[in-house]
């Protein structure tokens, strides 16, 4: 592909980072204030079930979104995706149970299970191999962006007007990606229309054996995250910090300073060397979480953390492009993002129990997670000594 545009990247690149930029904006706006929207549904004993639900849906739409990204092309499946987000934040406000609501956020699941997997295949689809983890890294940061402002307005919101309130301007705000999702070509060639015979799925549909190390690391790096997205507001109160999206907020802006020097450097150096540094900042970001004492510490874990999410995001999406197999590129993707949503479920189901609504308990949940992350750092120096 020529490259004519910003970066060495083509227009149409960047017209897929504002659509990722706007879906991944709607998507975080809400996430600080779930917890507390479920207690006041009276389901506070089901925190871990706001993520675990979302991702349990999100996982089990994985094999189908791969097999269609690849089948009846990426366009369609993205946008799919864009409609249920829609659909599903326009609806919260409207729920009055927390039974129906955690249907909701089952349902808002599928469109995560769609959309991400599609839009990271156009961008293999239309980026020079060379400048691969770089790319990823710019498209990342685009949804880091989106994350990064988010959370922060969506509290304001809030705690200005009404839950309600914000679950609408979330709605709205998902719309606008439709604006360009509707630009982008489809860069899948020789696609199919659907037909129902398209869902049935066989287990080579469903993971690529050549990505299952990428996925076993995706899998315990991201339980961290899964955790923080089920604790962090019970976590903050204990340290008096009362708008608690401002942790993610710090997460993704240092996100954001790593992103694009992460992937070209595993351009350079190779993917595992990489993903080292980013474990290891992930195991010092677990211990900052379990030891901290102070705002100061917390908001410090949170910037570690971010570091550690900024290198090895685009790294592994990177990674599995590369050992994938070509001509199924949705079905490695895919794969990798049900590797993500088991991690994401992991870490806010199991946490979450350990933690039982007791402040106590912190240390010990966020152990878990410091596990994880030192289980994979054994993984990435396995798949590097096999390199």
């Amino acid at each position: 592909m020529k490259e004519n545009n910003v970066l060495g990247f083509t227009t149409e690149f960047w017209i897929l980072c504002s659509a990722v930029f706007a879906y991944f904006f709607s998507f975080n706006f809400i996430l600080p204030q779930l917890p507390n929207h479920l207690t006041a549904l009276g389901g506070e004993n089901y925190k871990g079930a706001i993520i675990g639900l979302f991702a349990l849906s999100a996982l089990g739409t994985r094999p189908f979104s791969g097999k269609l990204v690849d089948s009846i092309g990426r366009k369609p499946i993205m946008i799919f995706g864009v409609f249920v987000s829609i659909y599903v934040l326009f609806s919260y406000p409207f729920v009055a149970g927390f039974v129906p609501f955690l249907v909701l956020r089952f349902i808002h699941g599928i469109s995560a299970g769609c959309t991400p997997t599609a839009t990271t295949a156009i961008g293999s689809d239309i980026v020079p191999d060379h400048k691969r983890g770089e790319a990823m890294g710019i498209l990342g940061m685009s949804g880091n962006l989106g994350m990064s402002m988010g959370p922060a307005l969506g509290s304001e919101i809030s705690y200005r007007y009404s839950n309600n309130a914000m679950f609408i301007v979330a709605a709205i705000i998902a719309a606008t990606t439709l604006i360009p999702a509707f630009k982008l070509r489809e860069s899948q060639q020789n696609t199919v229309r659907f037909t129902w015979s398209l869902l049935k799925l066989r287990w080579e549909d469903i993971i690529e054996p050549r990505v299952i190390v990428q996925g076993l690391v995706m899998t315990l790096t991201v339980c961290t995250f899964g955790a923080l997205l089920t604790l962090i507001p019970d976590y903050c109160l204990t340290f008096g910090i009362v708008k608690n999206g401002y942790f993610f907020t710090v997460v993704t802006l240092t996100s954001l300073l790593v992103r694009v020097i992460s992937g070209k450097l595993s351009d350079k150096f190779g993917r595992e060397v990489v993903m080292l540094f980013g474990v290891l900042f992930l195991i010092l970001a677990n211990v900052m979480i379990i030891t901290a004492a102070s705002t100061t510490m917390v908001f410090s874990a949170a910037a570690v953390f971010g570091i550690s999410t900024g290198i090895n995001s685009p790294t592994l999406f990177a990674w599995t492009i590369d050992k994938g197999n070509p001509k199924y590129m949705g079905r490695g993707i895919s794969t990798l993002f049900i590797f993500l949503e088991f991690g994401i479920i992991l870490g806010s189901v199991i946490p979450a129990w350990i933690y039982g609504n007791n402040a106590l308990n912190f240390p010990k949940a966020f152990l878990f997670t410091l596990s994880c992350a030192v289980l994979a750092l054994f993984a990435v120096i396995w798949a590097y000594r096999k390199r």
